[in-house]
């Protein structure tokens, strides 16, 4: 009974892999004079925190990592980077028709979600050990912003 059990769930992961993950996995093109790292100038040291904690849902330069591959587990992890790049897109920055940054809103959030720990999300830091932020990166990060936002009022 065991064995037919494990045999039945084994055949249904199997079959799972023919039914394709949508939306498919990618990474599109990106205009570099667009982007947050072009724009917005950060101090190497606050990009590379946001590179490394936020770029894998927040941006079109998405290390995919090799369960984005395997039913079911793919299907939440491309809507999961989906939906991260729709709310905030590092790679789209400056929005479309857009000459000069004016979305101070969205800096903004990127302070308050790391300050309240809400990004990156629980979970997401416990399978991706080096997007764990410190207290110390969390409040640098929020320093750049506060002053950025301070200098352009």
């Amino acid at each position: 009974m065991k064995r037919n059990l494990l045999l039945a769930v084994a055949a249904i992961f199997i079959l799972l892999q023919y039914f394709p993950a949508t939306p498919a996995k990618s990474n599109p093109p990106t205009d570099p004079a667009r982007t947050f790292a072009a724009t917005m100038k950060p101090p190497e040291a606050v990009h590379a925190i946001l590179r490394r904690a936020c770029f894998d849902c927040h941006s079109h330069e998405t290390v995919w990592p090799w369960y984005a591959d395997v039913a079911p587990i793919s299907w939440a992890v491309r809507n999961h980077v989906m939906d991260g790049r729709k709310h905030l897109n590092f790679s789209e920055w400056l929005k479309p028709g857009e000459r000069v940054f004016s979305s101070w809103s969205d800096l903004e959030d990127v302070c308050k979600a790391v300050r309240e720990k809400s990004m990156p999300l629980a979970g997401y830091d416990w399978v991706h050990g080096r997007a764990k932020l410190s207290n110390a990166e969390r409040q640098a990060v929020c320093r750049w912003t506060d002053a950025t936002i301070a200098a352009a009022k």
